[in-house]
């Protein structure tokens, strides 16, 4: 066991405390009951987002930011210990190799490390974007050619592991721009050559794949809407990491579509549990058109 991962765990209580009370001083729910918000624009994720844009310092260490890792950079030690044991089945040959390419991905921003038995030091988040891209590739085959868009930017972390492991020269973005100007920045920094197009400016016609980790479950029903008219629903394929729209334990689901309503826009659509599970209203949303 790294020890750290108590040092953050007992770190994060008193964030997670702290937070808790600012958003009851402020009346803010825990998730968005506003229809143009997303859970993240009710939390301090934005804000603390454009104090990082103003900051080389804050930039430098933006992964440790608790503000920003309410939202993104929060697989703990245990769960990227999952995420390992499940590259190790599905790369019996390869793992090792295929995960310490992507270890460049913590090299900026200062992210929370644990040390990984035969791998050393790495973020279990680049674990989960691993994973993820392993996943997506087992389930829908990923070509270097393919058109991929992207709801939910991040900070880039899951495009950089696409274009390493894939050969994915672009993506197309849609995210709010205080985002995606941190995603390109992060990229930079990291070396990676993948380029963000940014899909608010330009509509395309259609996508050969669509990914999405959490983001757009994350979203109020009336952009979720939107977001199936205009883009899921014009793409090939596509791989979403959803956590609302079936059961609703956490409360997140409420204010968002169900499963049966976004099934109407993506008849084809598959559902698979989340593997490992990393909340209680967590699973995968698959679909290939013929």
């Amino acid at each position: 066991m790294d020890l750290k991962h108590y040092f953050v765990q007992i770190s994060d209580f008193y964030f997670r405390f702290r937070n808790r009370l600012r958003k009851k001083l402020r009346n803010i729910s825990e998730f968005s009951s506003d229809s143009n918000l997303s859970d993240s624009q009710v939390s301090f994720y934005i804000d603390n987002i454009r104090e990082i844009l103003k900051s080389e310092d804050k930039l430098e260490r933006f992964r440790r930011s608790y503000d920003y890792r309410e939202i993104l950079e929060h697989v703990n030690y245990k769960l990227g210990i999952q995420y390992l044991e499940q590259i190790k089945v599905e790369l019996p040959e390869s793992w090792e190799r295929t995960v310490l390419v992507n270890k460049v991905n913590d090299i900026f921003g200062n992210p929370y490390t644990f040390n990984y038995r035969n791998i050393g030091l790495i973020s279990p988040t680049t674990l989960r974007y691993v994973y993820t891209a392993i996943e997506i590739n087992k389930q829908l085959e990923i070509t270097p050619q393919e058109s991929v868009v992207e709801i939910g930017i991040g900070y880039g972390g899951q495009s950089a592991v696409m274009q390493r492991l894939f050969g994915i020269e672009r993506i197309t973005v849609f995210d709010l721009q205080e985002v995606q100007e941190l995603a390109r920045l992060y990229l930079r920094k990291i070396g990676s050559p993948i380029e963000l197009i940014d899909g608010n400016l330009k509509l395309q016609d259609s996508w050969d794949l669509a990914i999405s980790n959490y983001a757009f479950s994350e979203l109020p029903r009336e952009l979720q809407l939107w977001y199936l008219e205009h883009v899921l629903a014009r793409a090939q394929k596509g791989y979403m990491v959803m956590n609302s729209g079936m059961t609703n334990f956490t409360g997140r689901s409420s204010g968002k579509l169900r499963i049966e309503e976004i099934k109407e826009y993506i008849p084809n659509l598959v559902i698979a549990s989340e593997q490992p599970k990393s909340g209680p209203d967590n699973y995968v949303a698959i679909w290939k058109n013929s």
